[in-house]
């Protein structure tokens, strides 16, 4: 932390997507005050000429990794999708390697994001996580069958949870992996053909995992202590259950049944509703949820869960991993052209709303 502290301390001040950052601050630390910054740029901070979408931001907010199909990225061709990654403090845009194929589902970054969880491959899709400073892009899947969706990453990138099934459904079986032991815990489902697992979220130590559980409803919200093996429903009546964040210190979740917002308190088990609409998006530490609000889905606020107030970010679409710690910087996807100066391209862009 010194050593980052003081990098970024002696670094020139950069001008990025015309939020100029300070040269003694962070991405999260800049100069306070709502701002709307553009960063699906290229390296130089022109303009891409393809839609960027599907975006999530570290915890620190430094970094911010979305699909782009941009031509002159060569992410164009036939169906392929490239995954970007921007650092917010030097410009610099880097794509995570794939093998030629496609990536596809939102990525979820580490705190720090080193670490950046994902799906790639439309036809066979596999688990992958790839590290920034080694430039190793790995499948994470169990042992002979690499087949799955990425899930969740802890905020130290240590501890993944995956799905492992077929190529027709990548969603049967759910893991945890340990990166530093590649010990994979299997969690729940079957090899019965279907698709049994959704959404995913671990805490910051790994200890409490959450996860969406086909069931008659639509869905369940499950949460597991991987330390004692109990398992409980937070959702508990609900009806279809979808979106699911767990909170760092593992004592909450954050979850989405037949489109409100609620908020499960661990040790009492018991939920209580803190939104009439769906949130698509919260904080690490499940304090803050993005809401879409209107009839169409795109005009997004910001919730305190535990306040009620709601702060407006802007039109667009939100994807899970899209808030940095505390709630202070929003990433989304949008198609407006006057959210920043210069906005030509006509594209969908991804923009980093700073809301205080």
């Amino acid at each position: 932390m010194k050593g980052t502290r003081a990098l970024l301390g002696t670094a020139v001040a950069l001008a990025v997507g015309g939020a100029t950052l300070s040269a003694t601050a962070s991405a999260d630390t800049q100069a306070r005050g709502p701002s709307t910054e553009r960063v699906s740029l290229a390296g130089d901070g022109s303009q891409l000429d393809g839609p960027s979408r599907e975006a999530a931001i570290s915890g620190d907010g430094r970094h911010v990794a979305f699909a782009t199909k941009a031509q002159e990225l060569r992410c164009h061709q036939n169906t392929y999708t490239c995954l970007a990654l921007k650092d917010r403090v030097t410009g610099k845009l880097t794509l995570i390697p794939n093998g030629g194929d496609s990536s596809w589902g939102t990525p979820l970054l580490s705190h720090d994001g080193r670490y950046v969880g994902h799906t790639a491959g439309t036809k066979s899709p596999s688990p992958m996580l790839y590290d920034r400073e080694t430039g190793e892009n790995v499948n994470v899947g169990a042992p002979g069958n690499g087949t799955g969706l990425l899930r969740a990453v802890t905020s130290d990138g240590g501890q993944v949870a995956y799905t492992s099934g077929d190529r027709f459904h990548p969603a049967q079986r759910l893991f945890v992996r340990n990166m530093a032991t590649g010990a994979n815990e299997p969690i729940d489902g079957a090899d019965d053909g279907g698709d049994l697992i959704g959404a995913a979220s671990l805490s910051a130590d790994g200890r409490l995992l959450a996860y969406q559980k086909r069931s008659d409803d639509g869905g369940d919200i499950v949460v597991r202590d991987r330390a004692t093996g109990e398992t409980a429903q937070a959702d508990g009546g609900l009806g279809a259950a979808g979106f699911v964040q767990v909170s760092e210190n593992g004592r909450t979740v954050l979850f989405v049944a037949e489109d409100s917002t609620y908020v499960y308190d661990v040790g009492r088990a018991t939920a209580r509703k803190v939104a009439e609409k769906p949130a698509g998006s919260a904080s690490p530490d499940a304090r803050y949820a993005v809401l879409a609000e209107d009839d169409d889905g795109t005009a997004l606020t910001l919730l305190d869960v535990r306040t009620g107030r709601r702060t407006p970010v802007g039109p667009g679409g939100v994807e899970p991993g899209a808030v940095t710690a505390h709630g202070r910087q929003v990433v989304f996807a949008s198609d407006a052209t006057d959210l920043v100066p210069g906005d030509t391209n006509a594209r969908t862009d991804v923009f980093v709303r700073r809301i205080r």
